[in-house]
């Protein structure tokens, strides 16, 4: 009896005592998250937002919640990280100033509600691909890329084809961190190499659209130079050079790594990958993470040199 009634007085210093350590234990979300003000595109209104509650829409609206959780994780971190910096920009919507994001893939990165997500999924698979969304988000929790103290542009796209882009080769500016490099497990994805074809009625009325000049009835398109990842530099159309990228644009190809064939009525493209192929490949990621890669291995792959901090 009287060792059961020292372990009755005892009891309550060790609930204090593990209410203290719980309370001090490390954690991995910032004490004061920063709010999203995100347009919503499709109930065209402003909403606010906690950023790993931004964070967890964009991931389930960017990559297929059938992929691996670390390919997931990466997503995250990557999703983050491009919500920090844009808000590190101060910038705002044009048409909504008081935004300062949009659920518009055309603007920003997409986002989806968790309405739109049973939509979507129906109700038992958005409390599957949910649970194991939020879980990725919360393993990942305030993490973000930088590169010299600031916070990264995490470029990312669906399917490189094999091998990413230097970040110059698309846009203007050549960041370190966007270099080409292999991307060697995307066989899986239904864009990896696939064929597009445009009658060449639409192609030539498109570029003459583009180019605001008459091409005439013939129509010859030749690729004359390559970036060493195989992606298309320039093409000659009917005699004017034109870069991969604006043909690509002008076609609503899905990459500017293409070759082309040619009859008198149909242009047939061989397509390798869909997006600009810059950054990390989501395809490549789940790739990785299949063949046991972490999360930190893959964001490590895609953004050279960059690292994985908490925030």
């Amino acid at each position: 009896m009287r060792i059961h009634s020292r372990m009755w007085l005892l009891l309550p210093l060790v609930v204090l005592v593990g209410i203290g350590l719980y309370r001090c234990r490390p954690s991995r979300v910032p004490e004061r998250a920063p709010l999203i003000n995100l347009w919503w595109a499709k109930e065209d209104k402003l909403i606010q937002l906690d950023l790993e509650e931004y964070v967890a829409g964009v991931v389930a609206a960017e990559m297929p919640a059938s992929f691996q959780e670390e390919a997931l994780k990466a997503q995250a971190v990557a999703a983050r990280t491009l919500a920090l910096w844009s808000l590190a920009q101060s910038r705002r919507l044009p048409e909504h100033p008081d935004a300062q994001l949009s659920s518009d893939y055309r603007v920003d990165q997409a986002w989806l509600s968790k309405d739109e997500l049973k939509e979507r999924w129906g109700i038992w698979g958005y409390l599957r691909n949910w649970t194991k969304i939020r879980k990725a988000v919360s393993a990942t929790a305030g993490e973000v890329l930088i590169y010299q103290g600031n916070y990264i542009f995490p470029a990312y796209h669906s399917t490189s084809g094999g091998r990413t882009e230097d970040s110059g080769n698309y846009w203007t500016s050549n960041l370190p961190y966007l270099v080409s490099v292999d991307s060697l497990y995307e066989s899986h994805s239904p864009w990896f190499e696939h064929v597009e074809k445009r009658s060449v009625a639409t192609v030539r009325a498109k570029l003459a659209e583009a180019l605001g000049v008459s091409l005439g009835e013939s129509l010859i398109i030749v690729v004359t130079k390559r970036f060493p990842s195989g992606r298309v530099c320039e093409l000659m159309v009917n005699g004017r050079t034109m870069s991969g990228r604006r043909l690509r644009e002008i076609l609503e190809l899905r990459s500017s790594w293409f070759s082309v064939q040619q009859t008198s009525s149909e242009l047939v493209f061989t397509v390798k990958g869909y997006g600009h192929g810059v950054g990390m490949s989501q395809y490549g990621a789940d790739g990785y993470a299949q063949r046991g890669w972490s999360y930190q291995q893959i964001l490590s792959h895609y953004y050279q040199g960059a690292s994985l901090v908490v925030r």
